[in-house]
């Protein structure tokens, strides 16, 4: 029976990983096909002759813009998100806040509201005010986003830290914010990198937001791109695969290199909170 048990675990567990990485190890494959081997039959498990005909396409019609763009909305989402959520949960921390407990379930509470819940009222918002269709309006959104994640990542790592260590800094002449910076931030290193972490994939992957915020083509995320980089008379389903696998690349490599703070910093949120 204990056997079987381990056969069956194996099993599933194979299973689940074909479900998960199958799609991706199949658009991989036929980013590398020539067109005209795509729908072979029977079909090719992997290019006979491989080819990078496909990313050089996406390149020419300026694939690199949009992913500077997604970049550059994520980074600038990322630092703002952390600023204000670390700012936030030291002062959550540290200061007598009134209603604390309610501030901090308002918190948590955004975080179980669906984007596209308030993705109208937002349009119209940014609208009024000028920043729909802006450089800008993605930043701050994707910031909102993050925000309270961060701020409850942060708090529950500040926690850890005793004030003796920052009256100890004070004591030798550092202000204040010298002492945070200097002896608290340093320590919260784990909380600001699974913030930053989580921040990083929420925002790389959004299209909804993107694709509602934003209708420049110069100004277009990488995601909404994918979408104009199809063929005109039919898809172009070997570009559109190279496009998806430029697309993973980033969010698989942060994850791989930044999982164990994006891990501890759920558990911390979950259990310090």
């Amino acid at each position: 029976m204990k056997i079987l048990s381990r056969a069956s675990l194996l099993v599933a567990c194979l299973l689940a990983g074909i479900v998960a990485l199958g799609p991706i190890l199949w658009a991989a494959s036929t980013s590398f096909k020539a067109t005209s081997r795509i729908f072979a039959v029977p079909p090719e498990l992997l290019p006979q002759s491989p080819t990078l005909e496909h990313y050089v396409k996406l390149v020419a019609e300026g694939v690199h813009w949009a992913f500077l763009n997604s970049s550059a909305y994520t980074v600038a989402a990322v630092l703002l998100a952390l600023i204000l959520g670390a700012t936030a949960g030291y002062a959550l921390m540290r200061y007598p806040v009134a209603a604390k407990p309610a501030v901090l379930l308002v918190f948590l509470g955004t975080m179980a509201v669906p984007g596209f819940a308030v993705l109208l009222p937002t349009q119209m918002l940014a609208t009024s005010i000028g920043l729909h269709n802006t450089w800008a309006i993605l930043p701050i959104l994707y910031a909102g986003h993050i925000l309270p994640f961060a701020v409850w990542v942060t708090r529950s790592h500040f926690a850890t830290v005793p004030r003796e260590l920052e009256q100890a800094a004070e004591m030798d002449g550092y202000s204040r914010a010298e002492a945070v910076w200097k002896v608290v931030l340093p320590g919260a290193k784990p909380a600001l990198l699974a913030a930053a972490t989580f921040g990083f994939l929420h925002c790389w992957n959004d299209y909804v937001t993107g694709s509602t915020m934003v209708d420049a083509p110069e100004l277009r995320t990488l995601q909404v791109a994918l979408i104009f980089f199809q063929g005109f008379h039919g898809r172009d389903w070997g570009s559109l695969m190279a496009g998806v696998i430029i697309a993973t690349i980033p969010p698989v490599v942060v994850f791989l290199l930044f999982r164990k703070f994006l891990i501890g910093g759920f558990a911390d949120g979950s259990v310090k909170g």
